[in-house]
């Protein structure tokens, strides 16, 4: 399926027009004035992609993305951002962050939240007794701003957070990211747009593109995802965080980005 093109550049102009070569071209030019898309095809690629990630006993991948942040001009600009994501139900997770926002190094074990900063100097750490990855994803956490932009992949049902208030669904057609052939679905919900490209043959999250409508400015976050490994052997060290010697701990909160719900 082709996906809408925008096509003639005439000389000195910046003038552009939609050619719609699609019937999903079509249904976005007829809704844009009065109704909501529901496609079926868009609701099942995105049901095919959670309940693959929902039957996993244990995930790991790798991140790379944008972050906006308030800069002191009043508008956003974009840090990169990424992350080694090791998860294993129902109650662990490890997150190396890396980029230009704090690298860290962020441990849930299902009794304590620990986030170690690179240098090894700092440290915040928040008990979270008997709190599954669902729990933690809805509260505020040390390390929370890093995990925020692609949670919604790791939690129990995927499609039920992902879909939460949607009102509409389109499949746009298909891409190459990465190297793999992707489905372009894009969704809109309460004071959110998003777009997610999912393989076409193997069902697992590729990018996402999330854009929150807040009244006085628009953030943007993109995430890509690689190097998926699926109920791969993990060794429990890896969710167990040594303290440094000599660390000090932190006692604010950092900022705790939307999720995509």
């Amino acid at each position: 399926m082709k996906k809408i093109a925008m096509v003639q550049v005439l000389a000195g102009a910046l003038m552009a027009s939609a050619v719609l070569w699609s019937p999903v071209a079509a249904q976005v030019k007829s809704a844009t004035a009065s109704s909501e898309i529901q496609d079926e095809r868009a609701l099942r690629w995105l049901k095919a992609m959670s309940d693959k990630l929902a039957k996993a006993n244990s995930l790991s991948f790798g991140v790379r993305g944008l972050v906006p942040i308030g800069a002191p001009t009043g508008q956003f600009i974009n840090l990169l951002a990424s992350s080694r994501v090791v998860m294993q139900r129902p109650d662990k997770l490890f997150v190396q962050a890396r980029g230009d926002m704090f690298p860290s190094d962020i441990y849930f074990d299902g009794k304590t939240v620990t986030v170690i900063g690179l240098s090894g100097k700092f440290y915040a750490q928040q008990p979270a007794a008997g709190a599954g990855l669902d729990t933690f994803a809805k509260s505020p956490q040390p390390g929370a701003d890093a995990v925020a932009p692609f949670f919604d992949v790791l939690t129990a049902d995927p499609y039920a957070s992902l879909t939460k208030d949607y009102s509409s669904a389109l499949l746009v057609g298909q891409s190459t990211v990465g190297g793999v052939k992707a489905n372009h679905l894009a969704f809109t919900a309460t004071a959110i747009d998003w777009e997610i490209w999912i393989g076409a043959a193997d069902n697992l999250p590729r990018l996402m593109v999330i854009s929150y409508r807040f009244p006085e400015r628009q953030r943007t976050f993109t995430v890509e995802f690689s190097d998926w490994k699926l109920n791969a052997p993990i060794q429990a060290k890896t969710f167990v965080a040594t303290i440094p010697a000599g660390a000090t701990k932190l006692e604010s909160k950092p900022e705790v980005l939307p999720k995509t719900k």
